[in-house]
């Protein structure tokens, strides 16, 4: 039997059943024909935050954080596991806030890292500071699990 696991589409949200014999090739969506990523965090910049933030179908959690901040480099590989623990059901991006700073302003991040979860457009929670995976999952579960 072909093993095969479930990869959500970030540009509709569906989740497309992948078998193990097509690593490596380029997989489209079923329901929308969107290239299907892997998991994982993507940088996002001013340019492309309507569209990959505000206007997402999957909840997602904003990473604003500085190259030159230590707890936001602990982080980084916890939002690796997070987006692959949770793919298709949250999308993860990153903001660097001294090449974006009026994404910056505009959300009133006074510290690094701070994350702000987003559903349909709005913010629904805000995480101060570095934590493991599974502690950004309990915090976000609620959201998670009340649909999107």
């Amino acid at each position: 039997m072909t093993q095969t696991t479930l990869l959500g589409c970030v540009a509709c949200g569906a989740q497309n059943r992948v078998s193990a014999e097509s690593a490596g090739k380029t997989l489209r969506c079923g329901k929308c024909g969107a290239d299907l990523q892997p998991a994982g965090v993507a940088p996002c910049t001013q340019a492309g935050f309507a569209a990959a933030v505000l206007e997402a179908p999957l909840p997602v959690l904003v990473d604003f954080w500085a190259p030159w901040c230590a707890p936001c480099r602990m982080l980084g590989p916890e939002l690796e596991k997070l987006s692959g623990q949770l793919a298709g059901r949250l999308k993860v991006v990153k903001v660097n806030i001294d090449e974006n700073p009026a994404l910056a302003a505009q959300f009133n991040i006074r510290s690094v890292p701070t994350m702000l979860m987003f559903n349909r457009g709005k913010v629904v929670e805000t995480l101060n500071g570095a934590m493991s995976a599974m502690a950004i999952t309990q915090r976000l579960q609620t959201h998670l699990t009340a649909g999107h």
